[in-house]
């Protein structure tokens, strides 16, 4: 079932309504998804509902109008009858939003892929959420992500149910075959959600969760429910912030250096210290010794110089003696 609305308007599930004021959703589709790419306030958008299985839960997956698909379009005609002013928010929408989805059903996908259709006054005008009055079922567990909140006052402040918090879940139906899964924060939830979850617990049956809770997390919402006093439960430890890498490997080379210089200080590194003494000597040699020099050059002068056999020897002075007596 796909659901179209502008990002603060809002969308119609059965009893439920889903609504984003602060435009925080990222677009699904992939090019978006990869560049995190939000759905800005006010803007058209197509919300497709999609089961989370880990979770166990239905959750609507946005994207921008323009990155619609026309498998989409195609649920949306299916779905309608072919009728798009049937299509869930459709009533919500301005005329020009609603124009575009009605090519849109004409041609079986969107005309416009540039069209954003912002309304910045629809997203004033729309609702806040109220008391969920359908409940099949609760639950109180420890978020292990963050979630949006359905307290009235959380989503106008940006608040989200942070991982490690506790928090209410409440069962609601979806599509006549399912239910889905709503969240709030354990302080925010509204008296009628703790009166229907309290009188859930003190029956035959049962709040789903609570044994597997954290002892002094059990020990609070057992307390809160058997006293019919909501009891604050313990906050979850900040996490620890951890130095950036970059900052990290700066500091600890800088330490490396001093480290060294200070060992260096205190116990010489024999290898670096012969090599000063060579230097050294070889200077002192060069100032006292002025054969010191001549020796490397005698080196290179031999290794020219090749032993003269005796005979060659006699040969070459004959010649030398022969060239005198002429030249006299």
């Amino acid at each position: 079932m796909a659901t179209i609305s502008p990002s603060a308007t809002p969308s119609v599930l059965e009893n439920y309504d889903e609504h984003s004021q602060t435009g925080q959703a990222v677009c699904q589709q992939a090019a978006c998804k990869r560049a995190k790419t939000k759905i800005e306030r006010g803007e058209l958008r197509i919300g497709t509902n999609t089961f989370f299985e880990s979770e166990a839960r239905w959750y609507i997956a946005w994207r921008h109008w323009g990155c619609a698909t026309k498998h989409q379009i195609k649920g949306l005609i299916d779905v309608t009858n072919n009728d798009a002013t049937q299509a869930p928010g459709y009533g919500g929408l301005s005329e020009d939003a609603q124009e575009q989805v009605q090519q849109a059903f004409e041609n079986e996908g969107v005309v416009d892929k540039d069209f954003k259709g912002k309304r910045a006054d629809l997203a004033k005008a729309s609702p806040r959420y109220n008391d969920i009055t359908n409940a099949e079922g609760y639950k109180v567990d420890i978020a292990k992500r963050a979630t949006g909140c359905r307290n009235a006052q959380c989503p106008s402040e940006g608040s989200k149910i942070l991982k490690g918090e506790v928090r209410l879940g409440i069962s609601v139906p979806f599509d006549g075959d399912h239910s889905s899964w709503l969240y709030k924060h354990w302080k925010c939830m509204s008296q009628f959600d703790f009166d229907s979850a309290q009188k859930l617990h003190l029956s035959d049956a049962c709040v789903d969760g609570i044994d597997d809770l954290p002892e002094e997390h059990q020990n609070v919402v057992k307390e809160s429910f058997e006293t019919g006093k909501i009891l604050a439960v313990p906050e979850p430890e900040p996490p620890v912030t951890k130095p950036k890498r970059s900052a990290g490997k700066g500091k600890g080379k800088g330490k490396g250096k001093k480290v060294a210089s200070d060992d260096e200080a205190d116990a010489p590194k024999p290898k670096r210290k012969g090599k000063k003494r060579v230097s050294d000597e070889m200077e002192d040699d060069d100032i006292s010794e002025e054969e010191y020099i001549p020796k490397k050059t005698r080196s290179r002068a031999a290794k020219v110089e090749e032993p003269v056999d005796p005979v060659v020897a006699r040969i070459q002075a004959m010649t030398e003696n022969m060239r005198e007596e002429a030249a006299k």
